[in-house]
C-alpha cells in the first residue's frame, strides 16, 4: 500500500500539534532538542494575517531526485521517501529542494527527515501528525499500487 500526504497551510492553525504527536511519537523527553518538523513563518500583508506553520515532509521525492549519494530513497512499498543516514555526504542538496523545508541535519551533518510514521503505518495506524491534527490540514491517504 503506497501513501500520499498532503498539507493544507490554508485549513492550519498553527496550534502545532502535529509537531507535538510527531516528537512524542519519535522521540523521549531526553531528546526534545531533535524535531524532524520545520516551522515557517506564513505573513499575508494584505490581510495582516500571520501564522506559524509545520508543514512536515509531503513525500513528493524532489530530494531523492537530487541526492547525489543515494541516502534518500523512495521506500518501494509505501512510496514514503527514507533517508540512509550511513549513506549522506551531507551536501544538502536535498534541502535546497524541498518544498515545504523539511529536510534538517543531525549533529553529524546527516540528512534526517520525517520517516511517515512508517512503523505506525505498518501497525494499521494513522501517522502521528495526522491523527493529532484538529482541521484535518495534514491527511495521509492509502492508494492502491499503480494510483
Amino acid at each position: 500500500m503506497r501513501y500520499r500526504y498532503r498539507f493544507d497551510e490554508k485549513k492550519c492553525t498553527g496550534c502545532f500539534a502535529c509537531q507535538t504527536a510527531c516528537l512524542d511519537a519519535h522521540y523521549g523527553p531526553e531528546e526534545e532538542g531533535i524535531r524532524f518538523r520545520c516551522v515557517k513563518q506564513i505573513i499575508i500583508e494584505s490581510e495582516g494575517f500571520q501564522k506559524t506553520v509545520c508543514p512536515g515532509c509531503i513525500h513528493c521525492g524532489a530530494c531523492v531526485r537530487v541526492c547525489p549519494s543515494g541516502a534518500l530513497y523512495v521506500d518501494g512499498a509505501t512510496g514514503l521517501v527514507l533517508a540512509r543516514r550511513e549513506s549522506c555526504t551531507g551536501c544538502r542538496a536535498c534541502e535546497t529542494v524541498c518544498p515545504v523545508q523539511a529536510i534538517r541535519y543531525d549533529y553529524d551533518g546527516k540528512a534526517a527527515k520525517c520517516d511517515g510514521c512508517l512503523l505506525r503505518l505498518k501497525e494499521g495506524r494513522e501517522p502521528a501528525c495526522v491523527r493529532a491534527c484538529p482541521t484535518g490540514a495534514v491527511t495521509a491517504a492509502a492508494m492502491e499500487d499503480g494510483a
